[in-house]
């Protein structure tokens, strides 16, 4: 098992992912996924993240375009109302790590969110638990998204659950953290862990050069890539948007 297919050993890994419909349903930005890979493969984009079903479609041309595929195992159940984004209230998982090495993923992953009920938490740990012991059978390296959900905390309540949060996934078997973009101190006691870590991008922002500062410095201290969805393909401006986060992991300010 090996993390450098999906993070270069040479470079800040930049990975766009593609996965949000399975629990959005038809967003902005995604309305033609083949479409928009063909534009990442041409714009020279390390990775994606794809649902089992855009996996088995259009896995072969991410294989064919040089990028690395991280297929996502599990459903968040935000209400009976597709497209409609109310409270996560339910975890489940829509894809086995067998099947995900069968249709040739690089790597598995699972959103690890709190905040919402003891339920949902206890949910979210045993599946992850479940999906690390596969994974090591599987020989298929695991990301696991530590996510604080619950109601807004201030920056360093935040930091903090996400530093508890990661050392969980440590716990558990994560071979790639996949976190927010914290602060210096935190982030330098996740790294300290040795497991190779990315950042994610979140919601689209009007103004992501915070974000893309953040991310330079992160990757300064050791971090290893981002995961960069809405702030790429729901931005007017797609091109200039990789090009900032390019820059952003080369140590060069926007």
């Amino acid at each position: 098992m090996t993390v450098e297919r999906v993070l270069p050993e040479t470079r800040a890994a930049l990975i766009i992912p593609m996965d949000h419909g399975l629990t959005m349903g038809n967003i902005p930005g995604l309305h033609d996924p083949a479409a928009l890979l063909e534009r990442l493969i041409d714009a020279g984009v390390d990775g994606t993240l794809l649902s089992p079903g855009l996996a088995a479609r259009l896995g072969d041309r991410c294989r064919a375009g040089g990028m690395s595929v991280t297929l996502t195992l599990d459903y968040q159940l935000w209400g009976d109302r597709p497209g409609t984004l109310e409270t996560i209230t339910d975890v489940f998982p829509v894809c086995s790590v067998a099947r995900a090495r069968d249709l040739g993923a690089d790597a598995v992953k699972l959103l690890m969110p709190y905040g919402l009920g003891r339920t949902v938490t206890r949910e979210v740990l045993s599946l992850a638990a479940q999906t690390a012991e596969d994974a090591r059978t599987h020989a298929v390296p695991l990301v696991l998204e530590p996510l604080w959900m619950g109601d807004a905390l201030d920056a360093a309540a935040h930091d903090d659950v996400i530093v508890h949060a990661s050392r969980v996934a440590v716990e558990l078997g994560a071979d790639i953290l996949k976190i927010p973009a914290i602060g210096e101190a935190a982030l330098a006691q996740v790294l300290a862990w040795g497991v190779p870590t990315v950042f994610l991008g979140g919601a689209k922002q009007d103004d992501p050069a915070a974000l893309y500062a953040r991310i330079q410095r992160g990757i300064e201290l050791g971090a290893r890539g981002v995961v960069v969805g809405r702030n790429v393909w729901q931005s007017p401006d797609m091109a200039r948007s990789i090009d900032a986060l390019r820059g952003a992991l080369a140590g060069v300010t926007a």
